[in-house]
């Protein structure tokens, strides 16, 4: 008789560990972003986890992409060698070597604050390394971009809204349609900029968004920037 009751009794607790990892499961459906420090994003259609409240820090699949709010000179020289001298520059190594989108925000670089005071040729050392960085796969940007931007991926129109939409811009497609836009990228970085800086003059369309690094990039260049 006592065997039946504790046989009874582990199958009980089996079955609510069961349906607790069913109802655990249920409430991850939305997807996931880890994000290392700093003051949480809010992207439409994520949620937002920080490093610190992740317990085990080797397992990170559940994850769509990392945010690093933050980086040193000390962090950015590290992960440009592929090296870890902590926690953030850990994940970050993992992350790209796993192919999952990693993205910096530009007031978070800690070099960035020299500019305008350091020696330039020794400042050229830390823009190259964050050139290395977004050869690596690693995405500058700023806040607010990122934000519009991953949020407006969430954000797809319903047939009946994009039907009734593109038909009242199809009077606007016609007087657009022989306009050559240097780009048709709802965002400039850096990287981009320096791309489109060999043209003095480049047309973009109204709405477009200029990163500050990007627009420093065409101020030194001197190119003129029309928007239609």
């Amino acid at each position: 008789m006592d065997l039946e009751l504790i046989i009874d009794e582990v199958f009980k607790r089996i079955m609510d560990k069961t349906r607790q990892n069913e109802m655990v499961t249920e409430e991850r459906s939305t997807k996931m972003f880890l994000q290392c420090d700093g003051s949480l994003l809010s992207i439409a259609g994520y949620e937002t986890v920080l490093l610190d409240a992740v317990k085990d820090k080797n397992q990170f699949r559940n994850y769509e992409f990392l945010v690093i709010r933050e980086l040193s000179i000390d962090e950015m020289a590290a992960s440009v060698s592929g090296l870890s001298i902590n926690e953030k520059t850990r994940v970050l190594r993992q992350f790209l070597l796993t192919g999952k989108p990693v993205y910096v925000i530009e007031e978070g670089l800690e070099h960035r604050a020299y500019k305008a005071i350091a020696n330039p040729v020794f400042y050229n050392l830390f823009k190259e390394q964050e050139m290395k960085l977004i050869q690596y796969g690693l995405r500058i940007m700023t806040a607010v971009a990122l934000e519009s931007a991953l949020g407006s991926e969430e954000k797809k129109p319903s047939p009946e809204i994009f039907k009734k939409e593109t038909s009242e811009q199809s009077a606007a497609s016609v007087l657009s349609s022989d306009i050559q836009y240097s780009t048709v990228k709802k965002l400039i970085n850096h990287e981009l900029a320096k791309q489109l800086a060999v043209e003095a003059t480049i047309i973009l369309k109204t709405g477009t968004l200029i990163t500050p690094y990007a627009k420093d990039v065409f101020k030194e260049s001197n190119t003129t920037i029309t928007f239609i």
